[in-house]
């Protein structure tokens, strides 16, 4: 009968801290690069002009003088947006220069379509909220709490007159917000004339969004005739 004390002793590994520390760290690493690859290939994607343009016409027929390019298209949370943009509207005011800042002309042309179930704020009481961090845009279905996403030259459009006209938009006659002013593409330069048109309407078990800026001497007029080509899908 073999004795237990003469049992050889098992070797035992505790394992330490900064093991388990370690290995945490690898772990979140890897998670960390999974990320960031989904989210490269996200805006790699979204930023492509082909998918973009095809977003864009998906969801509505347009006509933009100079014709449009994609600037970006995406399918997130129940939501389909573009936004499509004339060659001469400027994507980056930081490589636009003084000299031809004068010469600036084009169109900006954000489209989106929602759920019927997310809440539109256009025709309903918004009452301000001091603690929120932005009040709500009753044109902008984005603002809603059901979507977070931000976009645009919206933020940099400075407007001086605002008026709401009923429209046609979409099959149906709806108020349409139209702001003249000017748009500033940096803090360096100063403001483009720009007329900006924001619209929203109930179409085929959806919400459909556009906003149309549109800049230079004849914004005006170019804002007009986008808007009135736009035919929803």
């Amino acid at each position: 009968m073999t004795d237990s004390a003469d049992k050889p002793a098992q070797p035992q590994h505790s394992v330490t801290i900064w093991e388990t520390i370690a290995i945490a760290l690898a772990a979140v690493s890897l998670v960390a690069i999974g990320t960031a690859g989904l989210v490269y290939k996200f805006f790699s994607n979204a930023a492509n002009p082909q998918r973009a343009t095809l977003i864009a016409r998906s969801l509505m027929d347009y006509q933009i003088p100079g014709g449009a390019q994609g600037a970006f298209g995406s399918n997130f949370g129940g939501a389909k947006v573009a936004i499509v943009t004339s060659p001469g509207f400027p994507r980056d005011g930081n490589l636009v220069s003084p000299a031809k800042l004068a010469n600036l002309n084009g169109v900006e042309l954000f489209i989106a379509r929602v759920p019927l179930d997310v809440e539109t704020p256009v025709g309903s009481v918004v009452v301000p909220d001091r603690y929120a961090a932005k009040s709500t845009d009753p044109y902008d279905l984005f603002s809603s709490p059901d979507f977070s996403f931000s976009y645009r030259s919206g933020e940099d459009f400075r407007a001086t007159t605002e008026t709401i006209e009923d429209r046609q938009f979409c099959g149906s006659t709806v108020p349409v917000r139209i702001q003249t002013g000017e748009l500033i593409l940096s803090d360096q330069l100063p403001g483009i004339p720009a007329v900006k048109y924001d619209a929203i309407a109930t179409f085929e078990n959806s919400k459909r969004q556009v906003t149309l800026t549109a800049i230079g001497l004849n914004a005006k007029q170019t804002s007009e005739s986008v808007f009135n080509s736009l035919k929803c899908k």
